[in-house]
């Protein structure tokens, strides 16, 4: 299987976002596919990742594994975690340390798509 378009990409990170009306979403290295289907989603502007405080978005996306941890710490307890990752391999190793609970993942080309959610009670990502 071979790379996925920026088009298949973004439906399936944006799907697994599962954004609401109002959210608080930001997005990390991703598409401007993908940014503008999330911002879609929530009906307002993206969260900006660079303002944007620790635990102040409800979904947080991330366009490469590079991206996952910084798109963590501006998760508020409870919110969801998705990003691409190499292989599944990658994408349980990042949760693990992220402290996410795997929740789905999905092939996208030669990538894996996956999402999870940070435990209510507040925890440290380094």
């Amino acid at each position: 299987m071979g790379a996925a378009g920026e088009g298949e990409i973004a439906a399936v990170l944006t799907a697994l976002a599962g954004v609401r009306d109002k959210d608080a979403v930001v997005a990390i290295a991703a598409g401007r596919i993908t940014r503008a289907a999330l911002s879609a989603g929530c009906r307002q502007p993206l969260l900006d990742e660079h303002t944007a405080g620790p635990g102040t978005a409800a979904v947080a996306v991330a366009g490469d594994s590079d991206a996952v941890r910084a798109a963590a710490r501006l998760l508020r307890p409870g919110g969801r975690l998705v990003a691409l990752s190499a292989d599944t391999d990658e994408a349980r190793r990042l949760a693990a340390e992220m402290h996410v609970s795997l929740q789905h993942t999905e092939v996208v080309g030669d990538q894996i798509a996956w999402s999870g959610r940070v435990p209510l009670e507040p925890t440290t990502v380094l």
